[in-house]
């Protein structure tokens, strides 16, 4: 069965016009469409999250088996408000040669667009991104921890680096992670008006028409599962040991349990090029190695959502 991403969920409650803005603008943020995603009643509701896995035997006819269940932990999805609403001074929009109407759908088209930039960096960062949305899968996978080791952290450099990146392997769907939008999906989204805005001081008041709209939804981030994601963190520029490279990638993926297979890798364009070069060390010619599209089997997503240059201390 093939999952609903959130162009999918979107499509349902909202106007053919912003669903076609939106499958333009999300075309260059591969998380979007790679995530999948669920419209939800509520912007705040309960859910189940798996934190052990069972266990299951064959079991003799006559005899009995110990049973070990899975764990189940009840969790709470919050969904935030991921507001793109926008203005443009009436007299700017008159400047285009291509007419008023060009201007604020040009207008609208860059808000949507960094409004699903700003999601894509939320899925990955969380609060240390925006602390008004909703928490990461940075901070989610660093709190699944075996005692004092996170059980799905790859570490690449344990020393104090300025321009840390991190590498992110992904499953998506009811049973891992997905992306909720509230409200049944519906956007926010008013009639474009002329609207006066002023600002008053002691002595005067001062303004200008501006063209306003109100756009925007609620959405969150469903983690159901303890196996969910894993990462490499620490990855550096200033030592090539540092980088990103096959045997890491290996590392990161035995951090997933047997069946638990990720469905994809998302890593900056500077990790990606470093995975490339550290395979042109096995071509016997010395020639560039090709273009990296998946790592055994697991597709490679390139984003500008995640950064490199985070902080690690020592």
């Amino acid at each position: 069965m093939a999952l609903m991403t959130s162009t999918d969920v979107l499509k349902i409650n909202n106007s053919e016009e912003l669903v076609g803005l939106i499958e333009d603008v999300v075309q260059e943020i591969p998380e979007i469409n790679f995530f999948a995603a669920s419209p939800v009643q509520k912007n705040s509701y309960k859910t189940l999250a798996l934190t052990a896995l069972p266990s299951t035997s064959f079991r003799a006819t006559g005899s009995y088996r110990e049973f070990q269940t899975a764990t189940l932990a009840t969790k709470t999805v919050e969904c935030k408000y991921l507001d793109a609403s926008w203005i443009l001074e009436k007299a700017v929009a008159q400047q285009s040669d291509w007419g008023e109407d060009f201007a604020k759908a040009l207008t609208q088209r860059a808000h949507l667009k960094s409004e699903f930039f700003t999601l894509a960096k939320q899925i990955w960062q969380g609060t240390d991104s925006d602390a008004n949305g909703f928490t990461g899968l940075d901070a989610i996978i660093d709190a699944v921890t075996d005692g004092d080791v996170k059980e799905m952290v790859v570490t690449a450099n344990a020393g104090a680096i300025t321009d840390a990146s991190t590498v992110y392997a992904v499953r998506t769907g009811i049973d891992s992670c997905q992306l909720a939008w509230g409200s049944n999906g519906q956007f926010n989204e008013s009639d474009v008006r002329e609207q006066l805005l002023t600002s008053k001081d002691s002595s005067k008041t001062s303004g200008a028409w501006f063209y306003a709209q109100d756009l925007g939804g609620w959405v969150g981030l469903q983690v159901t599962s303890k196996y969910a994601a894993a990462k490499i963190t620490g990855l550096s520029a200033t030592n090539t040991k540092q980088g990103l490279n096959d045997d890491l990638l290996y590392e990161l993926i035995e951090k997933f349990p047997v069946g638990m297979k990720p469905d994809g890798l998302f890593m900056s364009r500077r990790s990606f090029a470093q995975l490339r070069q550290s395979r042109t060390a096995y071509n016997p010619i010395g020639a560039p190695a090709p273009y990296v599209q998946e790592f055994e089997g697991i597709p490679i997503y390139v984003t500008d959502a995640i950064p490199d240059n985070g902080t690690i201390s020592a």
